[in-house]
C-alpha cells in the first residue's frame, strides 16, 4: 500500500513537470499566438459584418424613404404643385447619391477583407440596381418637370399675348361704343332738328309786336315775316303734335298747309282746337305755324 502512494506520488509530479515543460515550449506558445490571432480576425470579421448590415439596413431604409417620396411627387405633379415637386426630387437626388457612395464604400471594404459571402454580395448588387433604377427614374422626372416647366412658361406667354389683345379688343369696343353712341347721339340730333316744327297762337296785334306777321295797309293783307324769330314761337316735335288748342271762338291761320291734313274742331265750350290727321302733309310745306285769333 505505501508502495502504490509512492508510485502515485512519483506520476503527479512527474505529470507537473511535463505539464510545465510543454507550457514552456516554443510549440505551445506559436498555438497561443495563433489561437489569438484566430480570435481577433474573427472578432474583426463579426465587427465588419455587423456595420456591413448597418450599412445595408440604412441603405434598404433610404430606399423606403425614396419611394413613398415618389407616391407623394406623382400627387403634388397632379395637382400642379410642381415647386414642393421640384423640392422633393431634388432631396430624393441627394439620398440617392449618398447611398449610391455607401455602396461603393461597401463594396471597397468588402474586397478589402476578402469577402466571399454570395447572400452579401447579391443583397448588395440588388440594392445597385435599385438605386441606379431610381437615379434614373429621377433623371426622366427632371427632365420632364422641365419640359412641363418649359410649356407652362410657353402658355404663359400665350396666356398674356391673349390677354393683351382681349384688352386691345376691348379698348376697340369701348371706342366703337363710344363713336356708336356718338352718332346715335347724332343721328338723335338730326332727327330732332328734322322733327322739330315752331308755332304760335296769339291775337293779331301781339304777332304784328312781335314781328311774327308784317301789318298790312289799306290795299295790303297781313302776312307772315320773312324772317322769323324762333325765340318768339313754340318748339315741337311734330311727331307728336296732333291737337293744338287754340283757346279761341275764331281762327286764322295764316301760314299755308294743306286743307286735307289738319281739321278746327270746336269743342263743348266752343273754344277751337286745331286737330292735325296728317303729320307729314301739314308740315311739307313749312315747318311754321301761325294762328291769330280773336
Amino acid at each position: 500500500m505505501k508502495k502504490l502512494q509512492v508510485i502515485l506520488v512519483c506520476l503527479v509530479a512527474l505529470a507537473l513537470g511535463m505539464g510545465s515543460c510543454v507550457e514552456d515550449s516554443k510549440k505551445y506558445k506559436a498555438l497561443e499566438a495563433e489561437r489569438d490571432s484566430l480570435q481577433m480576425v474573427a472578432q474583426n470579421v463579426t465587427t465588419d459584418f455587423e456595420s456591413s448590415l448597418r450599412t445595408i439596413n440604412e441603405i434598404e431604409m433610404a430606399l423606403q424613404t425614396v419611394r413613398e417620396a415618389e407616391n407623394i411627387i406623382m400627387i403634388e405633379n397632379q395637382e400642379g404643385n410642381s415647386n414642393y415637386a421640384v423640392s422633393q426630387i431634388e432631396a430624393i437626388d441627394r439620398t440617392i447619391q449618398q447611398n449610391k457612395a455607401k455602396i461603393a464604400n461597401l463594396e471597397k471594404q468588402l474586397a478589402e477583407a476578402g469577402s466571399k459571402s454570395k447572400q452579401l454580395n447579391a443583397t448588395i448588387t440588388r440594392l445597385k440596381n435599385e438605386l441606379d433604377e431610381k437615379d434614373t427614374y429621377i433623371t426622366t422626372l427632371k427632365n420632364e418637370l422641365s419640359q412641363s416647366r418649359s410649356q407652362v412658361a410657353e402658355l404663359t406667354d400665350q396666356v398674356e399675348d391673349l390677354n393683351r389683345s382681349v384688352e386691345n379688343l376691348n379698348e376697340n369696343i369701348n371706342d366703337l361704343n363710344a363713336q356708336t353712341a356718338e352718332q346715335q347721339a347724332t343721328i338723335r340730333l338730326q332727327e330732332t332738328m328734322m322733327n322739330t316744327v315752331y308755332y304760335v297762337v296769339a291775337p293779331m296785334e301781339t304777332l304784328i309786336n312781335n314781328g311774327i306777321v308784317n301789318k298790312g295797309g289799306l290795299f295790303k293783307k297781313e302776312s307772315v315775316s320773312d324772317h322769323l324769330d324762333k325765340n318768339m314761337l313754340q318748339a315741337a316735335d311734330k311727331r307728336s303734335l296732333t291737337l293744338i288748342p287754340l283757346n279761341s271762338k275764331k281762327a286764322i291761320i295764316m301760314t299755308n298747309h294743306p286743307e286735307s291734313s289738319y281739321n278746327i274742331v270746336k269743342g263743348e265750350d266752343d273754344m277751337l282746337s286745331l286737330e292735325i290727321i296728317d303729320t307729314e302733309a301739314f308740315w311739307n310745306i313749312s315747318n311754321y305755324l301761325i294762328v291769330s285769333i280773336k
